[in-house]
């Protein structure tokens, strides 16, 4: 009877189950590991990152392109503290994610050892599994279970491994664990189903709310949207969802929104949800019916109040909707809703229009959508940078949009493009971050450099937290604490190797932009945008309201320098 290492037969499940990748940073505590996986480099590739929150960020960002479980790996102390920021991203934008962690060695565990952190106490929050390997013996095993549980419930598994149990042989003789994964779609109920159509076939302004679950169903999304002749919103990380440039399709809700999608919300006598968890009620409509499909039963009702709920599938749903409802051709309603949308669209190419330097962020964004491909994949940063790329880039059907939604970490856009263009490298691959982001992560340019990743790393610089400088004066507060020093990115750039553009210009971005488009190595192009352009909400609220106004009074009273914001006539018309 044969023997093997534990560690070279981990590997080896690791590829049974399709893994062909693995980000992250070898050390001490997890080098046993990483021997066995460079035994095996021709089936799975190591990346190795600068920083190890990159490398869980991208392994997030992996699984929310592909629905494939994404895996990083890092030695234990310090390394698997830095995993935790791309750990809770996959956990809170429900992602599966496997992370393989080094302990010290079984014998020191408990002495106070060096670099001794109680990893699965660390754990406990993020991890839908959470183990510590006890026996070589058992490491296989528990690995299986470990992938299984986190594309079950779609989280984090995380293993902590003492350094020595790799190193156990084990026989190779020992059961084959199977590796083949079959997820468990709740059926649809019928009466669910009737109930819906009952209720969509009675609505006059009825509107579709589409979330990332909607992101496995467009065509099915767009089929019964077109039936019902229903204005689609969506979510944040449900961009994409259907195209911007649909007739149906009115924008995203909330801070980040556009002013149509909030007042057919408020005009709408049924809301349908479909994938998503909106936690914003506010933006949502006032005393309507609604109906809401989701894969997850929890969800149903767990935001708003729900008059019929669907669990199941997304596509299987809204074909059944599709194929039974009334079909309605000439809905008043939705032709309001686009009205207000060409409105809306009016406005928006009137800011993409300006030509001035600095750089006005929305003019920007229509250069960007100028170089961007049909299947381009966008990696968009936390920050204002989230603001202008939702509101000002118009998805075509075959584009990706990829964002930290739920979490909201800043420094996700960089190694959401790395992620993108390893996973697909046919497809262009474009990461639009703050200054601000970008500095968190900048370091693992250098390893897109590294591993000959044509990325293109838009970094809208305007040396200061910009969103933190809005959200305190819609606070009422002055703005403290959010101005930087200067980076000049582009000579970064250069330096890691990859091509850098300084833009300080309007003249000079859309030959920046083709250049970068034509390039065969990592981009970063800098833009000085103007630190002046605010990201007003598609509807300012109340309280928003009052929070400027007071903001504006303490500036007055305490003679600070007013930042300048928009005309109040253009507020006025587009934001109130």
């Amino acid at each position: 009877m044969g023997k093997v290492k534990a560690s070279d037969a981990v590997v080896r499940l690791l590829e049974n189950w399709g893994i062909n990748h693995i980000y992250g940073i070898p050390g001490d505590s997890i080098d046993t590991m990483v021997e066995a996986l460079r035994k095996e480099e021709s089936k799975i590739k190591f990346y190795t990152v600068r920083h190890e929150e990159v490398a869980s960020l991208a392994a997030a960002a992996y699984s929310k392109l592909t629905g494939k479980i994404g895996v990083c790996l890092a030695i234990g102390g310090p390394g698997a503290i830095h995993l935790l920021n791309g750990m809770y991203d996959a956990k809170m934008d429900h992602v599966p994610m496997l992370v393989l962690v080094g302990h010290i060695p079984s014998r020191l565990t408990g002495t106070d050892y060096f670099q001794e952190v109680d990893t699965v106490e660390l754990f406990k929050d993020v991890a839908v599994y959470n183990k510590k390997i006890t026996s070589a013996e058992s490491f296989p095993a528990v690995v299986n279970q470990a992938i299984r549980t986190a594309y079950t419930k779609r989280g984090v598994a995380v293993l902590s491994i003492p350094d020595d149990i790799p190193l156990g042989e084990i026989s190779d003789s020992a059961p084959q664990l199977s590796t083949i994964f079959e997820k468990k779609t709740p059926g649809l109920v019928q009466d669910d189903l009737n109930d819906a159509v009952a209720l969509i076939n009675k609505a006059t302004s009825p509107v579709i709310l589409a979330g990332v679950g909607a992101k496995n169903a467009k065509n099915e999304l767009k089929a019964f949207a077109e039936r019902i002749d229903a204005p689609v919103a969506i979510t944040l990380p449900g961009k994409g969802a259907i195209s911007d440039l649909h007739p149906n399709f009115i924008g995203n809700i909330g801070k980040i929104g556009t002013k149509p999608a909030y007042r057919a919300m408020k005009s709408s006598d049924l809301l349908i949800m479909i994938g998503t968890d909106y936690p914003y009620a506010a933006y949502l409509p006032e005393g309507a019916k609604c109906v809401q499909i989701d894969i997850d039963p929890e969800k149903i009702g767990k935001r708003y109040a729900v008059t019929n709920g669907i669990v199941g599938d997304s596509a299987e749903a809204l074909d059944y909707l599709t194929e039974h409802v009334t079909p309605v051709s000439d809905r008043p309603f939705l032709k309001t809703c686009q009205d207000n949308m060409k409105t809306w669209w009016n406005w928006m190419n009137e800011d993409q229009d300006q030509k001035k330097s600095p750089i006005a962020p929305e003019a920007l964004m229509a250069g960007i959508e100028s170089i961007s491909e049909d299947d381009t994949i966008y990696s968009v940063d936390v920050g204002t940078s989230t603001v202008w790329s939702t509101r000002y880039l118009r998805l075509r059907e075959n584009q990706d949009f990829i964002v930290s939604a739920w979490l909201g970490t800043m420094g996700c856009g960089l190694p959401g493009a790395i992620a993108a263009k390893q996973t697909f490298p046919d497809r262009q691959a474009i990461a639009i971050t703050g200054d601000g982001a970008f500095a968190m992560v900048m370091q693992d340019f250098a390893t897109a450099v590294h591993y000959k990743m044509p990325i293109i790393v838009v970094v809208l610089n305007n040396k200061q937290l910009a969103f933190i400088k809005y959200e305190q004066q819609s606070a009422g507060q002055l703005k403290y604490a959010v101005d930087f020093g200067d980076i000049d990115y582009a000579k970064f750039a250069e330096a890691c190797g990859g091509k850098g553009f300084r833009i300080q210009n309007y003249e000079e971005l859309q030959p920046a932009l083709e250049q970068a488009k034509a390039s065969d190595v990592p981009v970063i192009l800098d833009v000085a945008v103007d630190v002046n352009a605010a990201p007003l909400p598609g509807k300012i609220v109340m309280d928003e309201a009052k929070g400027y106004a007071r903001f504006t009074a303490k500036s007055i009273a305490e003679n600070h320098k007013m930042e300048k914001m928009p005309p109040m006539k253009t507020v006025m018309r587009r934001f109130l």
